[in-house]
């Protein structure tokens, strides 16, 4: 993992709960929230997430959780509250992919897309939206994808998946703002991160020239605009989709 990039945040004395920790976005994210002052509950169904990534990090409390679990979810809030108190800041960025065309999806690759993607996102909100009403305070991060806007090929799951994820978000935004709870969204490009490693490297390659960058992201590119949305810095921004992919999609 590179090194974190030096930012003016401080989130001492707030709670994050971030999903996908592990590895890749979700846990540049978690880390530079730590880094940043905030304890973080940094959540992911591999075990690698207990042990903080680097050293110095007090506030990494790894926990072990399948986002699409709703039990889980309600057990690791109820956990977060009693040692942290309510959450301010929430990212989910969970999210796996397994190209398949559609002729060939069983329903129980398309439900688990759709459990682990779009329906994590619900069961965490609904858990940590009454706490954050009561404090009249909140920061909600979403994670969706460029293919939520543009499709993609043997991607037909993903992309539904994270269209729905565009459309809770923007219905949340509507419904939380009232309550000093902002709600936007982060759709990634092209990023290197495991996921990127189910593309052949043929079409890696030529997507990579799409790109006016000419790179893929990296999880790292992640940092400065997720830590401006949860921030004070961020105080007027909602209900808004932010596209992260070097040029390859301009709306």
């Amino acid at each position: 993992m590179q090194k974190s990039k030096q930012l003016f945040f401080d989130f001492s004395g707030q709670c994050a709960i971030v999903t996908g920790a592990a590895q890749g976005i979700g846990q540049a994210v978690a880390v530079a929230l730590a880094e940043a002052g905030a304890d973080v509950v940094a959540l992911d169904l591999s075990e690698s997430v207990v042990d903080p990534p680097k050293q110095g990090l007090p506030g990494w409390h790894g926990t072990v959780a399948d986002v699409s679990d709703p039990a889980r979810i309600a057990s690791v809030v109820t956990s977060c509250i009693r040692e942290f108190g309510s959450p301010d800041i929430v990212m989910n960025i969970a999210a796996i992919s397994t190209p398949c065309s559609v002729k060939d999806m069983t329903f129980e690759t398309w439900r688990r897309m759709i459990d682990v993607n779009l329906s994590s996102v619900f069961l965490l909100v609904r858990e940590v939206l009454p706490f954050m009403v009561a404090q009249g305070s909140g920061a909600i991060v979403n994670f969706s994808s460029m293919v939520a806007s543009t499709g993609g090929k043997t991607s037909a799951h993903y992309s539904a998946a994270k269209g729905g994820v565009e459309g809770f978000s923007r219905s949340l935004a509507a419904e939380a703002g009232p309550h000093g709870i902002r709600v936007n969204l982060i759709a990634p490009g092209m990023v290197d991160t495991p996921m990127l490693d189910l593309m052949p490297v043929s079409q890696r390659d030529k997507l990579v020239q799409r790109i006016p960058l000419k790179r893929p992201g990296v999880p790292e590119d992640f940092i400065g605009l997720a830590l401006l949305l949860a921030s004070d810095a961020g105080s007027y921004i909602n209900g808004q989709t932010f596209h992260v992919n070097g040029g390859m999609y301009m709306t």
